[in-house]
């Protein structure tokens, strides 16, 4: 099989959907624009599973997967675009257990030939919203075959970027706002300023969140008194002193392992836990660290868990750019009444979430 651009367009028309493969040079354009780092993996197919744990593991966002006749070629043929709401490395899993990626491996993935083209992807730093908007505008233009179910792969000749350009009303503006959208600052309530309002939350699910609220956690012997048989949803946070009622959460988590073990593991220099940052970094030397642990099952604890970081920026969870927030916002917490009658922040849906998942295990 021959792959190459085709040249020869003087008298062709451009489709109304065209196939993503045959656009991939301005796909790739498109992403160029955006300032995404297309070659970052762009010579390391997808063979394994072992393979995905390169992909970032604390960030997800806007995906788009391809083939290629080799790691060297300059001929991409974008077949999937997506979006992760946890991290890439957990979304590309889930594709290699039953989607895109398991469908390639086992032979399963469309009609005609695709030997010898291998399975790639983009990875982009843009999330939330602004990823969901720029999938949405890729996928009303492009015609991707696994978005829409199509049962063949157009390999035929591609069209130039600038040849589509031309040819295509390609939503230039409606793009450029999804970037500007990107780029601004984050916008969500920062966790310690939201600190009284996640308590609430925690209420309203009704997690014993003061079961170790007297207990700091001041070294690896502290962590003996943590639940060792059983997981689920966590929550560390800063307190002044023992006593007080003021409480600045900083990150949430899920376990599947003990509430023991994985503390364990967060307290190893090694693993670079989050119980490790805290004590080694200057900017928490005045608090103490404290935990709670919250009793539920790991759907439930994975929904509150992608609840609070949608709405709320917590200090030691990175960014799309893969940064830890440098400084902690401890002047002042917002009170919950405030933050109910003015933020569009939908807990009650959070906790119908909760409980339909609850009904499901039962």
């Amino acid at each position: 099989r021959h792959y190459f651009i085709q040249s020869n367009l003087s008298s062709k028309k451009m489709e109304k959907y065209p196939s993503a493969e045959v656009c991939g040079p301005f796909i790739k354009l498109v992403l160029d624009e955006l300032n995404c780092n297309v070659l970052l993996y762009d010579q390391e197919p997808i063979v394994r599973e072992e393979s995905l744990v390169k992909y970032p593991g604390h960030l997800g966002g806007l995906y788009i997967l391809y083939l290629k006749p080799a790691p060297e070629s300059d001929v991409r043929y974008p077949v999937y675009v997506g979006t992760a709401g946890d991290s890439f490395r957990a979304r590309l899993r889930r594709h290699a257990e039953n989607g895109v990626i398991r469908a390639v491996w086992d032979g399963k993935f469309i009609t005609n030939d695709v030997e010898g083209l291998g399975l790639y992807v983009w990875c982009t730093h843009f999330q939330g919203e602004p990823a969901r908007k720029i999938k949405t505008i890729l996928r009303d233009t492009f015609d991707f075959a696994q978005n829409r179910g199509r049962e063949e792969l157009d390999l035929g000749a591609q069209y130039p970027a600038e040849w589509t350009n031309n040819q295509l009303s390609f939503p230039w503006d409606e793009l450029s706002k999804a970037d500007e959208e990107n780029s601004s600052e984050d916008a969500r309530m920062k966790s310690e300023t939201g600190g009284l309002f996640i308590r609430f939350l925690l209420d309203q699910l009704n997690v014993n969140v003061d079961m170790y609220d007297g207990e700091e956690i001041k070294d690896s012997g502290d962590l003996a008194k943590f639940p060792a048989h059983y997981g689920g949803l966590y929550l560390f946070y800063l307190k002044a002193e023992p006593a007080s009622e003021l409480r600045f959460p900083i990150y949430v988590g899920v376990t599947k392992q003990s509430f023991k073990e994985r503390f364990t593991r967060h307290a190893d220099c090694h693993f670079n836990g989050v119980l490790h940052k805290i004590w080694e970094a200057a900017s928490f030397q005045e608090y103490g660290v404290y935990a709670i642990c919250a009793n539920l099952q790991v759907k439930q604890a994975k929904i509150v868990k992608d609840f609070l970081h949608e709405y709320f920026n917590f200090p030691l969870k990175r960014n799309r750019f893969g940064e830890l927030r440098e400084r902690l916002e401890t002047a002042e917490q917002t009170p919950v009444e405030f933050i109910l009658n003015n933020k569009d922040i939908p807990w009650e849906g959070c906790v119908e979430q909760v409980e339909a998942a609850a009904e499901t295990q039962l």
